[in-house]
């Protein structure tokens, strides 16, 4: 009896803890090619910061897209917003970072936004933050981005978001 009852409780527990936790709502304001904030149709998890407006931050996981100071910032936040904003998309969360912003998958009718901004050439495959199953496709977007020159591979040698932080952060 007692074999049966946890048995049971493993089925129903195992679903749960194993696939991520998802979110809903309308894009309010989308802040650079890889953050916007988010309305959610309900509240969010617990260790999120909401604003004033009730939006909360978004990050796209798997991607990184060059910062608004940098090449071609502003083409990623443009390119960004023509695909999302006021519309209700769909959040696959992964983490909750240090500033309190969900980060995640973003999904547009069953798109990946994610990886519509790397296929564009509006971001970089983030090897440090990609998960399965998506790290193969998120490679292969790039890498077929990059021999298009599309976006910001229109530059020779374009200098990766974390290596411009990383410089402004020691030029302080």
């Amino acid at each position: 009896m007692l074999r049966r009852v946890l048995t049971t409780l493993l089925l129903l527990i195992i679903p749960v803890l194993c696939s991520a936790y998802e979110i809903s709502g309308v894009v309010a304001k989308v802040i650079d090619g890889d953050t916007f904030h988010l309305l959610p149709d309900l509240s969010p998890p617990s260790r999120v910061r909401v604003h004033k407006d009730g939006t909360i931050s978004v990050r796209l996981r798997g991607c990184d897209a060059p910062e608004k100071d940098q090449p071609y910032g502003q083409e990623a936040k443009e390119h960004l917003t023509s695909l999302i904003l006021k519309n209700k998309v769909k959040v696959r969360i992964m983490d909750v970072d240090r500033y309190g912003r969900v980060v995640g998958y973003v999904f547009l009718n069953g798109k990946n936004i994610n990886l519509e901004q790397i296929k564009s050439g509006h971001a970089w495959a983030y090897a440090e933050f990609l998960d399965r199953p998506y790290a193969s496709e998120f490679y292969e977007a790039e890498k077929e981005a990059r021999k298009e020159h599309l976006g910001l591979w229109k530059q020779s040698n374009p200098l990766p978001p974390w290596e411009w932080r990383k410089i402004k952060r020691t030029h302080r």
